[in-house]
């Protein structure tokens, strides 16, 4: 794993052993030893969040049709989740757009292919991420860009619309007008 995509790394939360504990075998050994060495906390200029699942998983149950069989591992500065599904599969919840998709299937490269900003751009959907941070300042471990209004009910994607707003607050609102993602 490289470690270049750490560089900047922002801590939020130390891991706990006991969440350690709870998801060893269950998501990647990779992202195991990366909760070990650096904890909860943001990569990429603060568009990837590394987060707890116990905090996601509500979010995920209540919003997205494959939830039995997802754990949300990563949160983005848009207000997307991806989630490590049936323990093989890395995949995109995007509620700012109302569908999910395949980012790869396993994990053992996902940290160095963060390195390439056509990975980011083509998988994890991360423009204007990037010029919005220059506009209005990085969002907060919990809060993330959201259009206003909401791109299901007209709104557009212009960097001018996007305001920084509590990030599971925000999934709870699309998935509120625009339903689950199925």
């Amino acid at each position: 794993m490289s470690n270049n995509i750490f560089n900047g790394f922002i801590l939020e939360e130390v891991v706990a052993e006991e969440i350690i504990n709870k998801y060893v075998g269950k998501i990647p050994e990779q992202l195991i030893e990366v909760w070990k060495k650096y904890g909860f906390g943001s990569i990429i200029n603060g568009y990837l969040k590394i987060i707890n699942p116990d905090r996601f998983q509500n979010v995920i149950d209540e919003s997205y049709f494959r939830s039995q069989v997802a754990i949300p591992i990563f949160a983005t500065g848009m207000g997307d989740i991806i989630a490590w599904e049936e323990n093989k599969y890395l995949r995109m919840v995007n509620y700012r757009r109302g569908g999910f998709k395949g980012i790869s299937a396993g994990f053992d490269f996902f940290f160095s292919d963060l390195e390439s900003t056509s990975f980011c751009e083509k998988y994890l959907d991360c423009q204007p991420y990037f010029q919005a941070v220059e506009k209005y300042g990085q969002p907060t471990f919990d809060e993330c860009f959201g259009y206003t209004p909401i791109l299901g009910l007209g709104g557009s994607e212009k960097v001018e619309k996007l305001e920084k707003v509590k990030l599971i607050e925000h999934i709870y609102i699309i998935t509120h007008f625009m339903g689950s993602i199925e």
